[in-house]
């Protein structure tokens, strides 16, 4: 069986984008498993939050549903939201637990979004891809170019990797923060714009037409997670 980890590394970022990848992979593994109810459950996990900035703009934060994740860990899918502080960083329970399946065998395969996604620098990754493949499991970052990951020389290719993953990301990183840094000197406002859209709308299209939440989201324009957020504000249901 496979097991899934999603993570990202701050709420201003979404796991729902690696669900999709993730899933076309798992699916194949013959496990048996409620694909239809894992999918609505991932769509349910991720729900958005407006809010304002000192500079009078809006932007989007994201939250895991805990109990959902709780629900999906059961299944060996984690979903799990990461912290930008050095304090926050060091909470991930759902990594912890993976770790904990993954020593009890409970499956045999980890799929993963890109190989950074296993830790917060070079070192804990390497460390994380030495642990598992002690145990067995086999690591497949369904993003990478290098396969999958059991043997001790996958375990140096994919430190190789990480490294430059991490690189990478670094210099990503800086250049959108002075690209920012840019744009407030020039007056420009950040975040994007309120998503506005009938949210009474989302209630009709999901009791009355019994339409499915992508097909929602794709009716309103909103995202998939926005739209459950909205039916759970209003209707007190999932």
């Amino acid at each position: 069986m496979d097991g899934l980890y999603f993570r990202v590394s701050s709420e201003r970022q979404t796991t729902e984008n690696q669900f999709e990848d993730l899933l076309q992979v798992a699916e194949k593994d013959g496990s048996g498993r409620d694909w239809a109810q894992i999918r609505a459950a991932l769509a349910a996990c991720v729900s958005e939050e407006q809010r304002p900035t000192a500079g009078g703009a809006v932007r989007t934060v994201y939250h895991v549903q805990p109990e959902l994740a709780t629900k999906l860990a059961r299944e060996c899918i984690y979903v799990e939201q990461g912290r930008s502080s050095k304090t926050g960083a060091r909470q991930r329970p759902l990594f912890e637990q993976m770790k904990r399946d993954a020593a009890a065998r409970k499956f045999d395969r980890l799929l993963v979004w890109k190989v950074s996604r296993l830790g917060r620098d070079m070192r804990e990754v390497i460390a994380t891809v030495y642990d598992l493949a002690d145990l067995g499991i086999t690591v497949i970052p369904v993003k990478s170019q290098t396969g999958p990951i059991s043997s001790t020389m996958g375990k140096l290719l994919w430190a190789i990797q990480a490294w430059y993953a991490e690189m990478e990301n670094s210099e990503k990183s800086e250049a959108i923060k002075a690209g920012q840094a840019r744009a407030r000197a020039g007056g420009k406002h950040m975040g994007r714009p309120r998503r506005v859209f009938d949210r009474h709308e989302v209630i009709r299209l999901r009791d009355v037409e019994h339409l499915s939440w992508p097909e929602i989201a794709r009716r309103t324009g909103a995202g998939v997670g926005t739209v459950v957020q909205a039916y759970r504000d209003l209707t007190g249901n999932a």
